[in-house]
């Protein structure tokens, strides 16, 4: 940091605790360090919380405020550090980083849907899910399962590993695990940047809605087909069904979406480079 003019936390959600509460603190003393050495801090393209912990809060907002500019991925994230009592002066709503993401690979139909599965804490129904899928196929057509994190996600697809049409989408790099997605035709995923990559592609997906961030991006593009992981076996079916049977008119409306967004992302450097 000595070395440095200015440190600059780039997407995701750093400001969190329900990874660990040691993740919160870290990130909260790197940036004080930061301060302590008079460089300037920008926070891009960030999603906020969620905060359990009082102490959370606190820590977040004194953070916050020891910014030079802080962008949100969402308007969310924007209402929460406001609550929290964050100066709205160095605040402002973008959008997600991933959505610059110009070299977009062509698309080559590999199977006809693509699956995105990520571990997590709580209990599901991935038994229902695996039943929709397993339904909604017409004979002949490949899954290719998508992990995005190679063993993290390759344990959480592996209940769908069992399906014969099942293909694993194997990569080196994290680009070429986006890749993997323009190989379908339908996406069904949890993580937020599969479905942010088929936004961009233009591909049709449902999401599930796993972590509130996803729903904060993505709810106003494709309302219904973003399920909880709670739904039963009918509704992850039917959300297939319709997604297939509108796959022309959403991957427009994708792609309008994606645009729009993409424009606010590129706000981000504008930002920046007017704060600094």
């Amino acid at each position: 940091m000595r070395k440095c003019q200015a440190v600059i936390g780039c997407g995701g959600s750093l400001l969190q605790d329900v990874t660990s509460f040691r993740s919160l603190v870290f990130y909260c003393l790197l940036i004080w360090l930061a301060k302590r050495m008079n460089k300037k801090v920008a926070l891009l393209g960030q999603g906020l919380g969620p905060l359990k912990r009082s102490i959370s809060r606190k820590l977040a907002k004194h953070t916050l405020n020891a910014c030079d500019l802080v962008t949100f991925r969402e308007q969310v994230s924007f209402e929460t550090a406001r609550k929290l009592g964050v100066h709205e002066e160095i605040c402002s709503v973008t959008a997600d980083l991933t959505f610059v993401w110009d070299d977009l690979p062509n698309r080559e139909l590999k199977a006809g849907l693509g699956v995105n599965l990520r571990p997590v804490k709580e209990h599901w129904r991935i038994d229902a899910l695996a039943t929709a899928i397993e339904n909604a196929l017409k004979e002949g057509n490949r899954i290719l399962l998508l992990p995005l994190q190679p063993k993290s996600d390759e344990l959480a697809l592996r209940p769908l590993a069992k399906f014969p049409q099942a293909n694993w989408w194997r990569y080196e790099t994290w680009l070429d695990g986006l890749k993997g997605i323009s190989k379908v035709g339908l996406l069904v995923a949890m993580r937020l940047h599969a479905l942010i990559a088929a936004c961009l592609l233009g591909i049709p997906f449902v999401g599930l809605n796993y972590d509130p961030k996803v729903a904060n991006i993505l709810s106003g593009v494709i309302g219904g087909r973003l399920l909880s992981l709670s739904a039963e076996e009918s509704e992850f079916a039917n959300a297939i069904k319709q997604t297939i049977s509108d796959r022309a008119a959403c991957s427009d409306k994708l792609r309008e979406f994606a645009a729009t967004q993409k424009a606010e992302a590129q706000r981000n450097f504008e930002l920046l480079a007017s704060a600094f």
